[in-house]
């Protein structure tokens, strides 16, 4: 299958949320995973899920982290040093959010 063909499925596949409330991502100007994901992957969120609220904070520590919190009022914190591209945390937030839902 051709690349180009891959990237139409994955932008115009409709994913929605459905456990999650709120994700708040702290994270330094300099990180490029972060930038990549916000560049590619966060308006495919941002476009389907409208009701979720995003706040980005600016972190100068190495904690940078995203902070994931489901409808059961619990916090999920993802570290952003265990990923080493985008699509991995694309993946993790879809993945917790069906786990969440279950």
């Amino acid at each position: 299958m051709n690349i180009n063909r891959i990237n139409k499925i994955i932008l115009c596949s409709k994913v929605e949320l459905k456990s999650i409330e709120k994700i708040d991502f702290y994270s330094g100007a300099t990180n490029s995973v972060v930038k990549d994901f916000c560049a590619f992957f966060f308006p495919i969120l941002k476009y389907n899920n409208f009701h979720i609220p995003y706040t980005f904070h600016h972190t100068t520590d190495d904690d940078e982290k995203i902070v994931l919190f489901p409808k059961n009022k619990d916090k999920h914190i993802i570290n952003l040093s265990l990923y080493k591209y985008s699509q991995q945390i694309y993946d993790r937030i879809i993945f917790l959010d069906k786990k969440f839902s279950k």
